[in-house]
């Protein structure tokens, strides 16, 4: 009555061990080992001004400090190509939202962004995301394609005024169907939304896993979004940087122009048909990966 078992990990092997108070252990000091996943008794924490950083997910790491000039500060990247430059609706959700469906989210070269009405009044939820690390492109033999990669985004109003740090899975499976966006948030940053994007991610930038089967595995719950209506923006989108924002801005199209792209689209689509009815009869060589995928940095 006066042991238990005391495990390093849930549901691990363990040592018969006396009972111990109920507080947590003093905080970790720069340098020493950390780990916030573990039960409460047994979690170490970082003292104040450290972050735990780790190379796995729920693993131990080492409390260092937080500060840009000794973290690495990573560089933003641009929108996968596939994407850049594109226009979508965002149709469903798997999480609760207050945002008012569909809703627009414009990606450009290097971030992208959303104004989101709310639901029970005239506000507007404005929002922007970076990319923090090289997006990894991965497509197939029938242009289904896969883009992962490290994000910071950050949204107003937000009572907590955070930052969220994630891995990020962008995919489509066939030409015009719709594009998924799974969302596997690594940190929060509370009261961080007056700090660079890639400052207060740095503690916890990590490599991604390689695709968002394998981030199912390891992150088991993501935030999935569906976007429709992917369209390419014909000249570059304007959106105001000022706290109220204001509604994208798009140049009208001359009806002459509408006139030539609509018989362009037509003239693409014969040809795509024509290729595809030839490429039935055609002998494909396999991919050296088993689910079909070409890997592109």
């Amino acid at each position: 009555g006066d042991l238990h078992c005391k495990t390093e990990l849930i549901g691990g092997w363990g040592v018969c061990a006396p009972f111990e108070s109920d507080a947590a252990p003093a905080p970790a000091k720069k340098g020493e080992k950390c780990n916030r996943s573990l039960h409460p008794s047994s979690a170490r924490v970082c003292e104040e001004g450290l972050a735990c950083r780790t190379r796995l997910l729920g693993g131990w790491g080492v409390c260092t400090l937080v500060e840009s000039d000794v973290v690495p500060v990573p560089m933003k990247h641009h929108v996968p190509d596939v994407i850049r430059r594109h226009r979508c609706d965002v149709a469903w959700c798997s999480y609760p939202t207050l945002n008012v469906l569909p809703y627009s989210v414009e990606f450009g070269t290097s971030e992208y962004r959303w104004v989101a009405p709310l639901a029970g009044g005239t506000s507007k939820e404005h929002g922007t995301a970076v990319l923090l690390s090289k997006p990894h492109l991965r497509v197939n033999k029938t242009d289904a394609w896969e883009a992962s990669y490290f994000s910071a985004n950050r949204f107003t109003p937000d009572p907590l005024n955070s930052t969220l740090c994630s891995c990020e899975y962008l995919s489509r499976d066939a030409p015009g169907s719709p594009v998924f966006l799974s969302d596997y948030l690594i940190a929060q940053v509370p009261n961080s939304a007056h700090r660079p994007f890639a400052e207060v991610c740095a503690p916890f930038l990590r490599a991604c896993p390689v695709d968002n089967r394998t981030a199912v595995e390891l992150f088991d719950v993501a935030l999935t979004e569906m976007y429709t209506n992917c369209l390419p923006l014909t000249e570059e989108v304007f959106i105001a940087r000022t706290s109220g924002g204001s509604a994208p801005l798009k140049a009208a199209q001359s009806p002459l122009w509408a006139y030539v792209s609509n018989a362009l689209a037509i003239i693409g689509f014969s040809f795509f048909a024509l290729g595809l009815a030839f490429g039935v009869w055609g002998v494909v060589a396999e991919d050296d990966d088993q689910d079909g995928y070409l890997s592109i940095e």
